[in-house]
């Protein structure tokens, strides 16, 4: 066995050991290709759950592929990690399929909370055990008359796994993420001079952390610790940053629990990011009128033509729906207390696919508004349910043209290719 192989395995189970008190066991989810009778592993990913949560149990059997969900004890998967060999392939159990794995373990990464790989939401170390080649692709579609069809075998195991292998082309073989359920930063929210920071504390005290931050900008720099009492703390601005590092330490072990590293110039900013805007900012952009990223409403109006409206800025650069505002520009606040459900039930059922949104009420004079931030999307086009994919223009929604949805297309599978190949 190599020695760096083994390496990789005393690290994993090392940091099994450690956070083990935090853990109640290990969700499994796998998908299984079938060859010469035998099941192969193709893509798995293997993640322990905190303490508070329990596993499950599925399968779904297309013949020559498989779907499985399984929960294992952490001894359980502790066994399974010890017996998996360099260049070689071992069978191992996992629901009612006996499987065969084979590869080699490859350096671990860190990726923190605000990163969407593998939609985990926590800081984790993740470990690859990695096949030689990637697995040839059973016969497409996935039909059968008793499960969901699925056009694609990297649709099915992004919808049921979580791997999103157009995207992350070389994520075959055994994920393994620990996940450290200590504390992670839920949100920033930057202004012109305070960064505000929320944490979710499960297994440290929160008077037990220190964010220690780095700002970057104007030619300047700074640091600053930020407290936290009532999971939020806040940072003070001497200037306007392009660059803000978060990490978040315990206190008592010195552990690096998360951290954030986040650009302002990006296009579109990271889940949980929110840059205010000054009030003055606001009326200005009210005073000039809707734009391609700007739309008022002095309510929610049809569910369909708001849905319309922030599938087109998904569909373009994103942009902001101001709720409150009236048709000549003028501040009349919005007083629905359950305005954010009422958001997240039409959007949720009027929009294909899922649209990225952030919702939050601001003070405008003696006005509350509504401000709806709608990121550009990641998986174009998005759609209307029984209208069609919109896009902006001029200030207003209208359909996409078949020429634009062409366009679209060919660019996304062009990205897929490339990411592929």
């Amino acid at each position: 066995m190599s020695s760096s192989h083994q390496k990789l395995i005393d690290e994993i189970l090392s940091i099994i050991e450690r956070r083990r008190p935090t853990y109640s066991g290990v969700s499994i989810k796998s998908a299984l290709v079938k060859r010469d009778d035998a099941w192969w592993n193709y893509a798995t990913k293997i993640l322990p759950l905190h303490r508070s949560e329990q596993g499950v149990k599925k399968s779904m059997n297309y013949g020559n592929f498989a779907l499985i969900e399984d929960f294992l004890s952490l001894s359980e998967f502790i066994e399974i990690i010890k017996k998996l060999p360099y260049d070689a392939s071992v069978e191992i159990v996992l629901g009612d399929h006996k499987v065969r794995v084979e590869g080699h373990f490859v350096d671990g990464y860190k990726y923190d909370s605000g990163d969407d790989y593998l939609g985990i939401g926590w800081f984790f170390e993740r470990y690859q055990y990695r096949p030689n080649s990637n697995p040839s692709n059973p016969k497409e579609p996935l039909v059968s008359s008793e499960l969901p069809l699925f056009p694609r075998v990297h649709d099915a195991i992004n919808e049921f796994i979580g791997i999103d292998l157009s995207r992350y082309s070389d994520s075959y073989g055994l994920l393994i993420c620990l996940p450290n359920y200590g504390a992670r930063i839920q949100e920033f929210r930057i202004g012109t001079t305070v960064v505000s920071i929320k944490v979710q504390a499960l297994e440290v005290n929160e008077k037990d952390l220190v964010g220690k931050s780095y700002f970057e900008g104007e030619g300047k720099t700074m640091h600053q610790d930020i407290l936290f009492e009532n999971s939020s703390g806040q940072a003070t601005l001497g200037f306007n940053p392009d660059r803000l590092h978060i990490a978040l330490i315990s206190r008592t072990t010195n552990e690096m629990i998360d951290r954030r590293d986040i650009y302002l110039s990006w296009q579109t900013l990271p889940r949980g990011v929110v840059v205010d805007i000054p009030e003055y900012e606001i009326m200005e952009m009210i005073q000039h009128g809707e734009t391609e990223t700007l739309e008022y409403k002095e309510g929610l109006g049809k569910p369909e033509e708001f849905a319309e409206t922030v599938v087109a800025f998904a569909n373009g650069i994103g942009g902001i729906v101001l709720l409150g505002v009236d048709d000549h520009a003028k501040v009349v606040g919005m007083t629905d207390p359950r305005i954010e459900d009422t958001i997240a039930n039409v959007l949720r059922s009027h929009c294909e696919e899922p649209v990225e949104y952030n919702v939050e009420r601001r003070k405008l004079g003696q006005r509350e508004v509504i401000i709806i931030r709608v990121d550009e999307g990641e998986d174009k086009p998005y759609f209307v349910r029984d209208r069609g994919p919109y896009v902006r223009a001029n200030g207003t929604d209208r359909i996409m043209s078949r020429y634009e949805l062409d366009e679209i297309y060919r660019e996304k599978y062009s990205e897929q290719s490339t990411l592929r190949y």
